[in-house]
């Protein structure tokens, strides 16, 4: 009897840590998490100006020395293209969208990570998807860091990794 006791005492134990442990990481789960909160509502907007089709309105949220790596492959295997300046970054986007039309594409940015390093850094990692309207839209991992210019939260710098159809 008395072992009965025991055991069930340490069921009971045991059944109360595992009730406490997730109700404590539920609520912890729940806790706003500024940088989360800001890099999504930065990616956002950035993906609605991507889908207005402007190179002008996106070359906006860089800085003036402000780099985008682009990684992807090609028939050679790996490559990298850098584009180091606005005016490099705007004729990036100038011959994205030279076919499209504005609202003819809808970008989504999804954030799966995302840190204030400082007061005025902010690292931000996710995928991009530069058009949920196409039949088998292209997912592009990205990683970005965002400089605090006044009001202002622009991109120093993008690497892109395109490598097809993400999983």
């Amino acid at each position: 009897m008395k072992r009965q006791l025991t055991c069930a005492a340490a069921y009971g134990l045991t059944a109360f840590l595992a009730v406490t442990a997730f109700c404590t990481l539920a609520t912890w789960a729940q806790i706003p998490d500024p940088a989360m909160e800001l890099a999504r509502k930065l990616t956002d907007q950035g993906a609605k100006t991507f889908s207005t089709a402007s190179a002008k309105d996106m070359v906006a949220y860089y800085t003036d020395d402000a780099k985008i790596t682009l990684e992807g492959r090609d028939q050679n295997g790996f490559s990298i293209k850098e584009y180091a300046s606005r005016d490099e970054i705007e004729g990036l986007y100038k011959d994205l969208f030279k076919d499209k039309n504005p609202g003819s594409i809808a970008a989504r940015n999804t954030v799966e990570y995302a840190k204030l390093l400082a007061p005025d850094m902010l690292v931000i990692a996710g995928v991009f998807e530069p058009d949920t309207n196409a039949p088998n839209p292209l997912k592009v991992p990205f990683y970005q860091v965002r400089i605090k210019k006044g009001d202002h939260w622009l991109i120093s710098s993008l690497r892109l990794f395109v490598v097809g159809k993400e999983s």
